[in-house]
C-alpha cells in the first residue's frame, strides 16, 4: 500500500511538472512572438517617420543635394581643365546640368500616389534607396528623427527608451543566423542600409521593452498563472485526499482488528458460562447458575452496547442523527453523569467543580448530550492515573454555556490533537492498546455537538492530562 502511494505521488508530481513546463514554454513563445511584433512595429513607424521627414524637408534636401552636385562639378571641371586645357568647360558643365544625366533609373523611382489636392507623395511603408541617399545623415537629422519617432511610439503605447544611431555592419554574405538572433536578443531592429559603399546602416536600439511586451500578453500570463494555481491546488488536494484515505484505511484495519478482539471476549465468556452450566452441573446449583447467568447477561449487554455504538456512529456520519430537542437543565444532567461515572468507575475518582451558575436551561437532545458527557468522562477516567482527579468548570452566559472537563491522564501529543475527533482514530501506541476502545467515542461527541450548532476542542500536553471544552448555544 505504501509503495503504491509513493508511486502515485511520484506520477502526480511528474504530471504537474510536465504541464507547468508546457505552459511555461507556450508563454515564453508568446513573449518572443510579441517581442518580434513589437520590434517590427517600431521599424515600420521608423520608416513612416523618415518618409514624413523627407516630405516635409524635400525642397531643402534637394537644394542641398544640388549645391553639393555643383560643388563636385566645379571641382571636377577645374581638375579637367588642368589636365586637358583644350576642353571646353562650358560644354562639360552643360552636360552635367542636363536632365538626362541626373535622371534616376526607372527601378530607383520612389512609388508615388496622388493626394486629394493633386500633390504626389510616396506610398506608406515604402521608401526607395533614393530617399536614403539624398538625406544628409547628420547628428541633427538623427535627433530630429528620434524626437518624431518618440512621439509616435508614445501614441501607440510603445514608449520604451531607445537610441537611433548609425553604424557599420558586415556584408550580408558574412551574416549568419546567430548574428540576427543576437541582435534580436539585444532588442535591436533590423538594420536599414543607408550607404552601400561604406556598409553604413541606420539602427533602432531599445532599452529592454519587456514591460510593454508583458502588458501586451498580460491576459495570457493571467491565464497561465490561474491554470498553474488550479493545477497545483488540485494536485495538493488530491495528494491530501490520498493521504487521508491511506490513513483511514490503516485506522479501519486497526478498528477491525480491535473490534474482532473485543467481540470475541464477551462471546467467549458467555460460551464458557453456558458450557459450565451444561457440563459441570451448575444447573443443579441455583447460586452458581445465577452467577453464570449474571456474567452472561453482563457480557451480552456489553456486546449489545458495542454494536449499538458502531451502528450509531455510522448513522451519524452518513445521514446525521435525528435530534429530539427539549428543554432541560444541563448542569443537573452533568452532575448526574459525574455521579454515575464515580459509581461505576473501577478507580477512585475525585471531582472538583467551578461554576458561575447553579442551573442552566438548554434546548437540545438530552439523551445525546448525556452520551457526550458520558464519553468524555469515560475517556478521562480510562486514561487517568489510579487516582482520577477531574476538574469541571462551567461558564455560562445569556447566549451559550461552556463546559470544561480536565483530567490528570497521560495527555495527547500535539501531533495527534487534530485527529482525535476523527472516526476510528486512536493515538498511536504501537500494536498494543492498554485501554480498550474503537476510536468512535470522540467522533460521536463531535457529531452530536456539531448538530447542536456547538463546538468541541481539546487542550492537552503529553504527561500532564487533557482538557475537553464543549460549547453549546442556549437555543
Amino acid at each position: 500500500m505504501l509503495k503504491k502511494y509513493k508511486i502515485l505521488m511520484l506520477a502526480i508530481i511528474l504530471t504537474a511538472t510536465g504541464v507547468i513546463l508546457v505552459l511555461s514554454v507556450w508563454l515564453y513563445g508568446s513573449y518572443q512572438t510579441r517581442k518580434q511584433y513589437y520590434l517590427g512595429s517600431a521599424e515600420r513607424e521608423l520608416f513612416d517617420v523618415i518618409q514624413g521627414f523627407y516630405q516635409d524637408n524635400e525642397v531643402e534636401i534637394q537644394r542641398d543635394n544640388q549645391n553639393q552636385r555643383r560643388g563636385r562639378m566645379d571641382r571636377f571641371s577645374t581638375a579637367l581643365k588642368k589636365r586637358y586645357p583644350m576642353v571646353d568647360i562650358d560644354t562639360v558643365k552643360g552636360l552635367f546640368e542636363s536632365e538626362n544625366f541626373w535622371r534616376r533609373p526607372n527601378n530607383d523611382k520612389p512609388s508615388t500616389d496622388t493626394t486629394a489636392n493633386g500633390r504626389a507623395r510616396m506610398s506608406r511603408h515604402f521608401i526607395s534607396s533614393f530617399v536614403f541617399r539624398n538625406i544628409n545623415w547628420s547628428e541633427e537629422v538623427l535627433d530630429t528623427l528620434a524626437q518624431r519617432l518618440s512621439v509616435v511610439l508614445k501614441q501607440r503605447d510603445m514608449d520604451t527608451p531607445f537610441e537611433l544611431h548609425m553604424l557599420n555592419l558586415p556584408d550580408e554574405q558574412e551574416r549568419d543566423a546567430s548574428f540576427y538572433h543576437g541582435r534580436f536578443k539585444e532588442n535591436k531592429s533590423r538594420p536599414i542600409l543607408v550607404d552601400p559603399g561604406d556598409n553604413l546602416y541606420l539602427e533602432l536600439d531599445f532599452d529592454n521593452p519587456w514591460r510593454n511586451i508583458v502588458m501586451a500578453i498580460f491576459w495570457q500570463i493571467c491565464i497561465v498563472i490561474l491554470l498553474i494555481c488550479l493545477l497545483i491546488g488540485t494536485f495538493f488536494y488530491l495528494l491530501d485526499t490520498i493521504k487521508k484515505q491511506n490513513q483511514l484505511a490503516k485506522m479501519r484495519k486497526a478498528f477491525v482488528n480491535n473490534m474482532t478482539h473485543e467481540l470475541k471476549t464477551p462471546v467467549s465468556t458467555v460460551m464458557a458460562a453456558v458450557e459450565s452450566i451444561q457440563r459441570f452441573g451448575a444447573k443443579d446449583d441455583k447460586e452458581r447458575m445465577n452467577r453464570y447467568l449474571a456474567i452472561s447477561r453482563n457480557e451480552l449487554e456489553h456486546l449489545s452496547d458495542m454494536i449499538e455504538r458502531v451502528l450509531q456512529i455510522d448513522v451519524a456520519e452518513t445521514n446525521g442523527l435525528v435530534l429530539d430537542k427539549s428543554s432541560f437543565d444541563i448542569v443537573l444532567l452533568l452532575k448526574e453523569c459525574v455521579e454515575n461515572a464515580q459509581l461505576f468507575a473501577k478507580k477512585a475518582v475525585q471531582v472538583s467543580w467551578e461554576s458561575n451558575v447553579e442551573s442552566y436551561t438548554l434546548m437540545g437532545d438530552m439523551a445525546h448530550i448525556k452520551n457526550v458527557f458520558n464519553n468524555l468522562l469515560d475517556n478521562a477516567i480510562k486514561y487517568a492515573e489510579e487516582t482520577v482527579q477531574l476538574n469541571i468548570r462551567i461558564q455560562a452566559s445569556d447566549k451559550e454555556i461552556e463546559i470544561q472537563i480536565q483530567d490528570n491522564g497521560i495527555g495527547i501529543p500535539k501531533a495527534y490533537q487534530k485527529g482525535v475527533f476523527d472516526l476510528f482514530f486512536r493515538v498511536p501506541s504501537g500494536n498494543i492498546h492498554n485501554v480498550k476502545g474503537f476510536g468512535l467515542g470522540l467522533a460521536y461527541v463531535r457529531q452530536i455537538v456539531t448538530q447542536h450548532q456547538g463546538q468541541v476542542q481539546v487542550k492537552s500536553e503529553e504527561g500532564l492530562g487533557s482538557t475537553f471544552i464543549v460549547t453549546l448555544p442556549k437555543d
